[in-house]
């Protein structure tokens, strides 16, 4: 099987100093590239590169949608940094989107331009009734983690049937994995980094458990660091995190229990940077 290399072939478009001094950037979608160039490569249809490039391209419309999702969206005047931050942010976002279909139109793979603009559609029709439900305050936790994974699979998704038949079944029952993985991820990494913020399940979770009085302060954003970390603490939202992405993993074991030897090393070792996120002690949001 051809080497793994995708993400260094996006270094080129995605590292540049003045993003990277100025602003964050949202992480590279590797479990879900890792896992379409696996499939891709496995397919007898390998014309062109494919393989990595229908990865690449994908991570780059995906990161697009992300960098795009962090802009910084309050109405009060921003400080200069926050300002060009946020102005890096939006022509960051429409670069990544616009290279892929540069690359795509290069490669003479037309048909994947139609197919990629028709998810990242959906992807955008999806939000917006995610962002309906939320100005609702209609969003249960488990409910926000399935929408924002199936956000997260659904670009990828997009290239199934140019994955061998026999493999489909694996490779979607895998991709829903690994998305829900990378979702719980990025949500325990919020929890580290304190953001009191609606687009997160930590602010769902308090939501639904918290005292009249702790809903009063999470609709009105009046809730400050300390007493956003206390209450992190009190319902042990880093634990019940931790617990939930474990039981996914052990559903990506099931899952390859019944998959060969060869598939079962191949994806077994994309569960490694989730398992050491699990066991490694949380600062302030987890016990112990």
């Amino acid at each position: 099987m051809k080497s793994y290399r995708v993400p260094q072939l996006a270094k080129k478009y995605v590292e540049y100093d003045m993003i990277q001094q100025h602003t964050d950037m949202p992480s590279f979608p590797e479990s879900r590239a890792r896992l379409l160039f696996a499939f891709l490569n496995r397919s007898d249809d390998k014309r062109d590169g494919r393989d990595e490039l229908y990865p690449l391209v994908t991570s780059l419309v995906q990161m697009g949608l992300d960098t795009h999702d962090m802009i910084d969206t309050a109405k009060e005047m921003p400080s200069p940094s926050k300002m060009r931050s946020r102005q890096l942010k939006v022509l960051a976002g429409d670069y990544f989107s616009g290279r892929f279909y540069q690359l795509l139109a290069q490669a003479g793979s037309i048909d994947a331009v139609a197919i990629l603009s028709k998810a990242v559609c959906d992807v955008n029709e999806s939000k917006t009734g995610m962002y309906r439900s939320m100005c609702k305050f209609l969003m249960p936790p488990q409910e926000y983690l399935n929408r924002m994974a199936v956000l997260k699979k659904r670009l990828f998704l997009s290239f199934t049937p140019w994955i061998r038949e026999s493999d489909r079944k694996l490779w979607e029952s895998l991709l829903q994995e690994f998305s829900l993985c990378d979702t719980l991820a990025e949500e325990l990494m919020r929890l580290e980094a304190a953001e009191r913020s609606r687009f997160s399940f930590a602010f769902w979770g308090l939501l639904e458990k918290g005292t009249a009085e702790e809903k009063e302060l999470l609709l009105n954003g009046t809730l400050d660091g300390k007493s956003w970390r206390q209450l992190l603490l009190k319902y042990k939202v880093g634990d019940l995190l931790a617990d939930k992405l474990d039981a996914v993993l052990g559903r990506i074991r099931e899952i390859l229990s019944e998959a060969d030897d060869k598939d079962r090393e191949e994806f077994g070792r994309m569960t490694e940077p989730f398992l050491r996120l699990i066991h490694t002690p949380g600062t302030a949001v987890r016990e112990g």
